[in-house]
């Protein structure tokens, strides 16, 4: 009997024991978690939007701001304590109201956005009816503008609401449904300084859903303000001179490595995408122009702008000299093989240097010969070429820069003596970008290269400096002096009186180069320069989708820019 007791003893000390133990778990160990989910039971909060930073040009010249927009919300929480009829009453008047048809989901939680971007005057009258509208709010929430419409589309970007993929991406920096992201250019870049915090406010509610009283309130934290490297009338001068032309137009200050502009089309106007209900952007979607496409940081084959490589390396290895004389008598044969000049009569005799000023595809094709894959590659990559130049922008590519040992990885083939003379002109698997080849130019220009940059500075709301961008040099030209100084002079010469020609502006003597890139279709147009010449300030690289001919499509489009630097910096004045 005694051992029946001590055994129902103890089996009650453990039950008693495995209770307490689990009253401790729950009030001590889990206490928070639990109190927590009693209080979201009690308690909704809502969402008041920050407003994010604005985005300004290099002299503080309003690129992107903010502006106010009326929005109607259905409150599922207090809805949903009506009956059917009373429900349907509310919905049907609302519908009226916005002249569109509102439907209630029971299962949502937050306030449900049913119009954005609503009239003044229909908030009035839905806020003038809020007692036979019980469950709608009327709200105001900041939206993006972008004042100068399409200018500055790709570099700027646009905002719009966080997508599934990037919510699972994003979800544990803080990004939650519904919120309002950057998609593309700067706004994308800097998402998480621009946007800034939300604030709101948590409201107690009783079994049916229905707000009792205020709990907390947190007014929102603006985002962080952005100064970018771009200057805004440069910008739409350069946007004006590409016109309607799909293509590019980069701007770079080779001092600094500052990006004063850039330019891609077609382009898309960013404020068609505030409103999520404005169907008008599938247009841009559908227009099969590839709109959203960075076209400064896609890749093309260069054609001849990739001379200056190729006799860089020449010079450079010894293995030809400036006043070397070749012969072109329009055509280059090489095995069974004819390999025409763009100039069908030739050039007759003509030294190396005189070959990048004339631009002779004979010289380059002989060159690119002599020099063979391995040794341009090296060159190329020396001036940053196969590299992303690690601007501040989604969407830049590595470009190519093809060796033997590529060929074979990705051919499975051997590097012939054709591919190399394709290699001297810049055609065949190369690849580079407008923002690169403006990089490469501008290390000829002043003799070394600087990481290009779009932002400045950002600055918290309270003016706390929480980004300042400093010019960081990454390379320095790759050639000696004297072989610089051969470049240099032909790019000079190209300009005054070669191919280069129409971008010749009294005032303002620039350097440069033309370029025809062969593609299927239409060659690609290329214009590169630096002006002025002697104390360059400023690259542009201009480049022209199916352009055709970079003496004239790309030249004249770096032609208008120059003009317009020059009539408003008075020629080699220095841009502020």
């Amino acid at each position: 009997m005694r051992d029946k007791k001590s055994a129902l003893f103890i089996a009650v000390a453990l039950v008693f024991a495995l209770l307490l133990i689990r009253l401790f778990q729950l009030q001590v160990v889990e206490g928070g978690r639990y109190r927590q989910i009693a209080e979201d039971n009690t308690a909704k909060t809502i969402l008041a939007p920050a407003a994010r930073g604005v985005i300004y040009d290099r002299n503080g010249k309003v690129l992107v701001e903010n502006r106010p927009v009326f929005m109607v919300q259905v409150l599922p929480s207090i809805l949903a304590s009506k009956d059917l009829k009373k429900r349907g009453a509310v919905l049907a008047e609302l519908s009226k109201l916005l002249g569109q048809k509102v439907e209630y989901k029971v299962s949502a939680d937050q306030p449900i956005i049913v119009k954005d971007h609503i009239d003044e005057a229909v908030a009035i009258r839905i806020e003038e009816r809020k007692r036979e509208l019980e469950g709608v709010a009327v709200a105001v929430r900041p939206v993006r503008l972008y004042p100068h419409v399409n200018t500055a589309a790709h570099l700027l970007g646009y905002v719009g609401e966080i997508e599934p993929d990037e919510l699972a991406r994003l979800k544990e920096a803080g990004y939650r449904l519904g919120d309002w992201i950057g998609k593309d250019g700067v706004e994308k870049q800097y998402d998480k300084l621009i946007r800034g915090i939300d604030g709101g406010r948590k409201v107690e509610v009783d079994v049916y859903g229905k707000p009792t009283r205020m709990l907390d309130f947190a007014e929102p934290v603006p985002g962080a303000d952005v100064k970018l490297t771009i200057d805004l009338p440069l910008q739409e001068a350069a946007e004006q001179a590409l016109g309607n032309k799909a293509g590019a137009v980069v701007i770079l200050d080779p001092r600094t490595g500052e990006i004063l502009a850039l330019v891609s089309r077609p382009n898309y106007d960013p404020n068609v995408f505030i409103d999520p209900f404005d169907k008008s952007k599938a247009a841009f979607l559908l227009s099969g122009r590839h709109p959203f496409m960075n076209r400064a940081l896609a890749i093309y084959p260069p054609g001849s702008i990739f001379k200056v490589v190729t006799l860089s390396a020449a010079l450079e290895e010894g293995l030809t000299k400036p006043n070397e004389s070749f012969y072109c008598p329009g055509y280059y044969k090489i095995n069974n093989r004819i390999a025409k000049c763009w100039k069908e009569g030739g050039h007759g005799q003509i030294t190396a240097q005189e070959g990048l000023t004339q631009s002779c595809d004979i010289v380059f094709y002989e060159l690119g010969r002599r020099l063979g894959p391995d040794k341009l590659a090296a060159y190329a990559r020396k001036y940053g070429l196969g590299e992303k130049t690690g601007v501040d922008l989604p969407q830049e590519k590595r470009g190519q820069i093809p060796t033997s040992e590529w060929k074979r990885t990705v051919f499975k083939e051997q590097w012939y003596d054709g591919d190399s003379i394709n290699y001297g002109i810049g055609q065949g698997f190369v690849q580079v970008t407008p923002l690169q080849m403006a990089a490469v130019y501008s290390e000829i220009a002043v003799g070394r290269r600087m990481k290009p940059f779009i932002v400045r500075e950002i600055k918290s709301q309270d003016g706390e400096v929480l980004y300042s961008a400093q010019p960081e040099e990454v390379g320095r030209v790759p050639i000696s002096l004297i072989n610089l100084s051969v470049i240099k002079s032909a790019l000079r010469a190209v300009v005054e009186r070669a191919t280069g020609i129409a971008a010749k502006v009294e005032g303002l003597p620039a350097a440069g180069k033309t370029g025809t890139a062969q593609t299927p279709g239409l060659p690609h147009a290329w214009f590169l320069c630096y002006a002025p010449a002697d104390d360059p300030k400023f690259v542009i690289a201009s480049f022209v989708e199916h352009g055709e001919h970079g003496d004239r499509a790309a030249a004249y489009v770096a032609r208008d820019i120059l003009i317009w630097y020059n009539k408003t910096h008075g020629g080699t004045s220095e841009a502020k």
